[in-house]
């Protein structure tokens, strides 16, 4: 069997075939800027809110009882969100409301690759209501006012949906919350 001559065999200039892989692969659609600016908004760097065609669902908030389960702390920036860790995202009260960043406690999530977490808010008229419970200053309040988290209801979000700062609750507070979860509402 005769090998094909060199003429008949195709040979691939080095230059060009790194050439079309960087056009394939890294080839941009848009300006650098805006890409920037997007991924800002996604992490949380900047006021703008990232672009997202999920914003206008209302945010759905369940009982708290009804999603029982083990709550345990365990905040670890490992890539995924863990209980413990304070997340923000955009909640919609209504379906012509305008999407508000809020501060929200992780206690855990479902089968359904969401996040279950707990809205926590600094309106001092929370003081007197029994289904929120005191969690003091941190860096889930900019402005470093007192703050409570709510533990009637359980807000789920999908994951993609957040924005991380690499906020935790310190432990103590979170035992006390999880305390709360235990006997209000049959959390183990």
């Amino acid at each position: 069997m005769n090998p094909m001559p060199e003429s008949s065999t195709t040979y691939t200039n080095p230059v060009r075939l790194f050439s079309r892989f960087l056009d394939r692969h890294f080839h941009h659609r848009g300006h650098l800027d805006e890409g920037i600016d997007e991924l800002h908004a996604n992490l949380g760097l900047s006021d703008r809110a990232p672009l997202d065609r999920e914003d206008n669902q209302i945010t759905v908030t369940v009982p708290t009882s009804s999603m029982n389960r083990p709550v345990i702390y365990a905040p670890d920036m490992d890539g995924q969100v863990d209980p413990g860790e304070v997340v923000w995202f955009r909640v919609v009260k209504g379906r012509d409301a305008e999407p508000e960043l809020r501060a929200c406690l992780i206690v855990g999530r479902n089968e359904h690759h969401t996040l279950l977490g707990m809205l926590i808010s600094s309106n001092p008229e929370h003081r007197a209501e029994s289904n929120w419970v005191p969690i003091g200053t941190g860096l889930w309040d900019p402005k470093g006012n007192k703050c409570w988290v709510r533990v009637d209801k359980i807000v789920e979000i999908p994951e993609a949906r957040i924005q991380r700062r690499g906020v935790f609750m310190p432990e103590r507070r979170y035992d006390r919350i999880a305390a709360e979860l235990r006997n209000r509402h049959g959390w183990s």
